[in-house]
């Protein structure tokens, strides 16, 4: 028969509590689990507590991170007043607390599926086993030491994209982050997967030829290696072990309403006017399913207040009402009152409005329908809005590191200083203003990208900066093309393959430039949303009986 669980954890370990709830679920035991749980528009601590009391067992995450949460002793300690049988799932080894070295446990340390059958008998009996206090000592999966160890092979090969920068920064330490749980996996897999072209490019300007082909050698041998090791990163075994930020976004099991014709509610969304394009979208779909907005806030039974970098609180009553945040992107700071009301998430992107206008009226599944799976700090954006971002940073990178490699590859062919001097010395400065307005540019665009803010912060301008960028990129070409033609017409030792390198950046914006618009396209609504609206008084899609602050 199966038992009404309730999971007690930290958010660093929603990798491995996600997969763990689905095979309890599987089962056939029911699972109260905070994301999938809590019901939007309504005080969380409260239901928290309730879902304790109407748990038959309570499974507490042992970690150095729920240890030393103040948020889980207090689930706990609620758990040990009221007598409820309690099984602690080692996933760290720590010291535990006094109050808890009687109770069983489970060591998940180790191997995973023997831990699993361990915790599914003593779910099975009626009464509490007696277990000696867990022992301590690092035990952590086989294929973590997997992952550690290509780890350090590729962090060595990385040292060869130095010129890269963020290449090496992101590697050189990732067999300590493995360990850790705290590497970045969307910067860790971006960098990966840019470190062969990398490493073609720095071969690309060594004219001694034994190091060439050793940089070769290289590139071959780091095509399988970076394939096998980020097929193990995203193994369901690593996504267990990383923290939030080393786990892939996924949805959490959605839950999928069948209810076409809800019960209408009246409702009021709140919002800034930049997110004005949002509140327009929220309020289409609610009304296709009958339900009716208000003018002001107070004659609303549902409030939906859209928190982003332009509002942070709003002028709703929690106490009184039904108040749903909506987290578009992270603000700067939310209001006690907000705080306090369980959120609905969408940093990822604006989708689910069709779930929310069907449990509108009973939300007790609407965390689930939306399959959002916590986050952690770090930073949340939607995917064609992140791919942009990394397109981006891969730009700048490459655009610099083909300044130095063009440099150094011509400085160290077999040529005179002055022929040298005399080549490269009128176009220095229009190469370092080219590289100088790219970089300004670029980080022009990544942060009006991020923040939602400034001149480039809409489709318009972006799309501008983007042919600017296209230009300094053809710019940078043509001087380093007229330094190798200059140089290869006074002597014959010049590095052939050191004038190819100021061309790739021009090649991945083409290239890369195409692929992304096709994605952005298929996309388009995403992106049209993130960006801020402009003039929305003007606008003639706006409505009245929005909250224009």
């Amino acid at each position: 028969m199966g038992q009404n669980i309730f999971m007690s954890y930290s958010r660093r370990e929603v990798g491995f509590v996600d997969d763990l709830v689905r095979n309890l679920e599987q089962a056939g035991h029911e699972v109260w689990l905070d994301y999938r749980n809590l019901i939007p528009g309504r005080p969380w601590q409260d239901q928290i507590y309730q879902g304790i009391q109407n748990a038959d067992v309570i499974l507490l995450v042992v970690s150095k991170a729920s240890v030393s949460s103040q948020n889980v002793e207090v689930e706990w300690r609620r758990v040990l007043d009221q007598h409820k049988r309690i099984i602690l799932l080692i996933f760290e080894a720590v010291d535990l607390p006094k109050e808890l070295e009687k109770y069983e446990w489970v060591d998940f340390r180790g191997n995973y599926k023997a831990g699993l059958k361990e915790l599914y008998s003593q779910l099975e009996q009626p009464v509490e086993e007696n277990h000696a206090v867990p022992e301590t000592g690092f035990k952590v999966p086989m294929i973590v030491w997997g992952a550690a160890a290509l780890s350090v092979v590729v962090a060595v090969y990385s040292l060869s994209a130095f010129w890269t920068l963020f290449i090496p920064w992101l590697l050189i330490l990732l067999p300590y982050r493995v360990f850790k749980r705290n590497f970045n996996f969307a910067q860790v897999q971006a960098a990966l997967l840019i470190l062969p072209a990398a490493l073609f490019m720095t071969g690309m300007t060594i004219s001694d030829e034994a190091k060439s082909i050793s940089v070769a050698a290289a590139f071959c041998v780091s095509l399988p290696l970076i394939t096998i090791l980020v097929f193990i990163l995203r193994s369901p075994a690593m996504q267990r072990w990383g923290k939030e930020q080393a786990t892939m976004p996924r949805f959490a099991n959605p839950y999928h309403p069948k209810n076409p014709n809800p019960r209408p509610i009246s409702f009021y969304v709140d919002h800034a006017p930049e997110d004005q394009k949002v509140a327009n979208e929220l309020i289409s779909v609610l009304e296709k399913y009958d339900h009716r907005q208000t003018i002001k806030p107070e004659e609303a039974e549902s409030v939906f207040v859209m928190l982003s970098r332009y509002k942070s609180e709003g002028n709703a009553d929690p106490e009184n009402q039904v108040v749903f945040p909506v987290i578009l992107q992270t603000p700067q700071n939310i209001s006690k009152d907000l705080s306090k009301v369980q959120w609905i998430d969408m940093r990822n992107g604006v989708y689910g409005l069709d779930a929310i206008a069907q449990l509108l009226p009973e939300p007790a599944r609407l965390l689930q329908a939306l399959g959002n799976r916590p986050r952690g700090n770090q930073l949340i954006l939607p995917t064609p809005i992140m791919s942009m971002m990394y397109f981006l940073v891969v730009l700048g990178v490459f655009a610099l590191g083909a300044f130095f490699q063009f440099f150094f590859g011509l400085a160290a062919s077999d040529v005179s200083e002055e022929t040298f001097g005399n080549a490269f010395g009128p176009t220095l400065i229009p190469f370092l203003l080219s590289l100088i307005l790219a970089g300004i540019l670029l980080f022009s665009m990544a942060r009006a990208l991020v923040q939602r803010r400034g001149r480039l912060a809409s489709f318009r301008n972006f799309t501008i900066g983007l042919a600017v960028l296209g230009f300094l990129l053809i710019w940078e070409l043509i001087l380093g093309e007229n330094v190798f033609e200059t140089l290869a017409a006074h002597e014959q030792n010049v590095n052939q393959y050191a004038s190819i390198v100021t061309a790739l950046p021009f090649l991945i914006y083409v290239i890369g430039g195409i692929i992304m618009a096709i994605f952005l396209f298929t996309h388009r609504r995403d992106i049209l949303l993130w960006f801020p609206a402009k003039n929305p008084g003007s606008d003639p899609g706006s409505r009245k009986g929005f909250s224009i602050q």
